[in-house]
């Protein structure tokens, strides 16, 4: 009886469970060591898939032996694990250096049935972090890094959150200790995520037809609830430990596309609603009934926040007083404390609140032009200057307080970059953060248990990322003085042999790069005011190789790439310059093909400088994309693009002066552009035309990444157009693989992706990559082909496809009767 009661309850001694355990530890590890003989099996010194078992369960028998280190985390063995219970097993640690942390970054792409295609996104990942991407193997990998100059961050793209953007997103802290983040989309659901673990809790919520605005509280019953509004005007509360609605959904009236919460000063929870219709309403929690009085609006509401004032008001701040107004309203009383506003000059896209160390709450307001301002809430007065914060609209905005006691904002915009700002200095902290390839439309805040400050993104891509605010904002050594954005990109062999990689930046500057090893060229070449857009290459007559950059300024330049100097004088295109390209004419000519004003066409001679023949007229949009190449006949021929509102491929005979047949369509022009466009001769001698599409998300709810191949000689479409997920294609590039097959290679929304252009099949996986991608060319380099990536930077992968399996099937289907 006296042993017993100096044990614990269930009659052990202390050093009897300590013993256990430690016994179950050795024997888990004895357990990985078996596992890991099955993980390295090889034929022919080859390595062989594990089996399921062990890329399931390794990772968990390692962690329960305290043995989870690089032995079992090895480059060779992690395109086989199992993401999910990875991700369990280790959250969202971070250790500068260590290939786990590359893999954390793209563990969202996933695949459990393609190890390759996980080796790949690893390795690329791998080079990006300024590691050594050799050290992930793979005998069947397709891309394969070279050099690759992309900025790093200190975050992770955390997981998809679904069919189509994250619109919403809101923190919390469970009963049970965790922090949370709550997501909503345009799939209808909502999802809790465990942000420690980076893994989701249980189900999604569904309910919504769209989820437009998220916010959480805590109810005076200590329950936890997120309150979701959506498209179809309602207004959701949910239990987010039981995982259940709470009372009968509330009806807004019109789309909800601002939802906050707030505590009352006699202590009633309440949510405030915003959107269509330029009503505001006041709801309380958990009864669902109306409370107080709120305000008209002469405006839609697209942004609301709330604040406790110093002498205990409680506050609502939002943006529906028009442009460049934000108005302040007591919650309780339903009354304006101040005078709105002013001085952002901009529409009022988002809004936060947050209490800086002197004691004033202030809000912090986004713009749709991308700037970023801070007003005093009690004063109504600003605070400081506003911040040019981004490149479009501002679509999102948190604010939380550091480690250090410093009180932030972060911000998420249509650039898709996400910034950080101290409140107290009026100044951006770090570099902005990449990993998101297209807009923000979402951000919120939230302090882990270990301490961490994170910030939570929702983006047009459909992803959510997760942002360490007091980490180094930056991996990897870039070069210097590189653009923030690289926009085009194009080659061409230099007289010595050498082949010269050449970009077009959003500093307005045309860098050149040596293709073997990624180095600059030189000193960049300067003229154009803004940024650079397009880039093409050629040789003139007299054997000099020449690039042609097009900018935002409305100019064209020549550029001698050996003498790196300019040729002539700039030609005028009295239009920002989006697509650029070459071509020699049948009399020797080199010219160059442009868009001219806004919807024109306009062929330059690049020795004079002078335009040949009249402008091409027809486009009824802004000219977006342009090509040139030889039809069957001997014609050459330039292939122009234009964006919404038009949506066309047209072709233009360049010596004629004159279109060659009817423009080529098969959607609605109103809603889809064509945004890049590139030509190549299939293996049966067809000329064809290679396209990439965006279809408006706003105009249509969707957000389809679409390629199209069009005969030129025929002026028909080729099979189907060719679906590659969700997003925009930004760019492509063709080219011929060693074994005859002619390829496109495209970029934008979700990935780089490679399609046979005669098959309509992709020959290989994709390439997920974390940052956008917005132009590509393809060029042969010293041991095979190599795909040119720009965009977020500039990196160069080597392509290697394995020939196809002998079945002619989808050949077949894609041949003329």
């Amino acid at each position: 009886m006296a042993a017993a009661n100096q044990g614990d309850d269930d009659g052990c001694r202390p050093g009897d469970r300590l013993a256990a355990a430690e016994e179950l530890q050795a024997v888990e590890a004895r357990i990985t060591e078996q596992l890991l003989g099955l993980a390295r099996l090889r034929r022919a010194g080859v390595l062989l898939s594990p089996p399921p078992y062990v890329r399931r369960h390794i990772v968990e028998h390692a962690a329960a032996g305290a043995v989870l280190d690089g032995r079992v985390l090895s480059g060779e063995f992690l395109p086989y694990v199992d993401a999910l219970r990875l991700r369990t097993v280790i959250g969202l640690r971070k250790a500068q250096g260590d290939l786990l942390v590359s893999w954390s970054k793209v563990a969202y792409t996933w695949r459990w049935d393609d190890p390759s295609a996980n080796a790949d996104a690893l390795r690329f990942q791998v080079a990006v972090d300024g590691g050594m991407p050799d050290r992930v193997a793979h005998p069947e990998s397709t891309w394969q890094p070279r050099w690759v100059h992309w900025p790093g961050n200190n975050g992770e793209i955390m997981a998809r959150h679904g069919e189509g953007p994250v619109w919403a997103v809101a923190t919390a802290v469970l009963p049970d200790g965790r922090s949370v983040a709550v997501t909503g989309g345009d799939d209808g659901a909502v999802r809790v995520w465990d942000l420690a673990a980076g893994t989701p809790v249980g189900p999604p919520l569904t309910g919504h037809d769209s989820v437009r605005a998220m916010a959480t509280a805590v109810l005076p019953d200590g329950r936890v609830v997120a309150v979701s509004g959506g498209r179809d005007g309602m207004v959701r509360v949910w239990d987010l430990a039981s995982r259940t609605l709470v009372g009968e959904p509330m009806n807004h009236g019109d789309w909800v596309t601002a939802v906050a919460t707030a505590v009352l000063p006699d202590g009633r929870v309440v949510a405030v609603t915003g959107g269509g219709a330029s009503m505001m309403r006041v709801w309380d929690l958990p009864a669902g009934t109306p409370a107080g009085h709120p305000p008209t609006s002469p405006a839609n509401i697209w942004a609301l926040a709330t604040a406790v004032l110093s002498d205990g008001r409680t506050v609502t701040v939002d943006g529906g007083g028009g442009r460049g107004v934000v108005r302040v309203w007591d919650v309780g009383a339903g009354t304006p404390v101040g005078d709105p506003l002013t001085d952002l000059d901009d529409w009022v896209t988002e809004l936060a609140c947050a209490v800086l160390p002197d004691g004033r709450t202030v809000t912090v307001a986004g713009g749709f032009g991308g700037k970023v301002r801070l007003w005093d809430v009690a004063a109504g007065t600003p605070v400081g200057e506003s911040q040019r914060g981004h490149q479009g609209a501002v679509e999102g905005v948190a604010t939380a307080v550091l480690p250090d006691g410093r009180p932030v904002a972060v911000t998420g915009g249509r650039d898709g970059k996400v910034r950080v700002w101290d409140l107290a200095a009026g100044t951006a902290v770090g570099l902005p953060l990449n990993g998101h390839i297209d807009a923000v439309k979402a951000v919120a805040t939230a302090v882990l248990p270990d301490g961490r400050s994170v910030a939570v993104t929702g983006g047009e891509d459909g992803t959510v990322g997760v942002w360490d605010l007091a980490a180094e904002t930056t991996v990897g050594e870039p070069p210097r003085d590189t653009p923030a954005f690289v926009w085009a990109v194009a080659s061409v062999v230099l007289a010595d042999g050498r082949t010269i990689v050449v970009t077009g930046g959003d500093d307005g500057k045309v860098r050149m790069w040596n293709l073997a090893d990624g180095m600059p060229v030189g000193e960049p070449l300067s003229g154009h005011k803004g940024t650079v857009e397009a880039v093409a290459t050629a040789v003139l007559p007299d054997g000099r190789p020449v690039a042609v950059s097009g900018g935002v300024d409305g100019t064209v330049r020549v550029w001698d790439l050996a003498a790196r100097r300019p040729v002539g004088l700039p030609m005028a295109a009295r239009y920002p310059v989006r697509a650029v390209a070459t071509a020699v004419l049948a009399d020797g000519r080199v010219v160059a093909v442009t868009n001219y004003g806004e919807a024109w066409v306009r062929v330059w001679d690049l020795v004079t400088g002078a335009p040949v023949g009249e402008n091409l007229v027809g486009h009824n949009g802004v000219v977006t994309a342009a090509a040139t190449t030889a039809l069957p006949d001997g014609r050459v021929v330039a292939v122009t693009g234009a964006g919404f509102h038009d949506g066309s491929v047209r072709v233009w005979d360049l010596a004629a002066g004159t279109p060659v047949g009817e423009p080529l369509i098969d959607h609605d022009p109103w809603h889809w552009a064509v945004m890049a466009v590139a030509t190549a001769v299939l293996p049966d001698g067809r000329v064809v035309a290679v396209t990439g599409n965006a279809l408006d998300p706003y105009m249509t709810g969707k957000a389809e990444e679409t390629v199209r191949v069009w005969d030129l000689a025929a002026g028909t479409q080729v099979g189907q157009p060719l679906s590659a997920g969700k997003g925009t294609v930004w760019a492509v590039a063709t080219a011929v693989l060693p074994d005859g097959r002619t390829v496109a290679v495209t970029g934008g929304g979700e990935a780089v992706r490679l399609w046979d252009l005669e098959t309509g099949r992709p020959p290989s996986h994709p390439l997920p990559v974390n940052g956008a991608v917005r132009g590509i060319d393809v060029v042969m380099g010293p041991d095979g082909l190599r795909v040119l990536l720009v965009g977020s930077g500039t990196a160069c992968v080597e392509l290697s496809v394995n020939e196809p399996e002998a079945d002619t099937r989808g050949r077949q289907a894609r041949r003329p009767d």
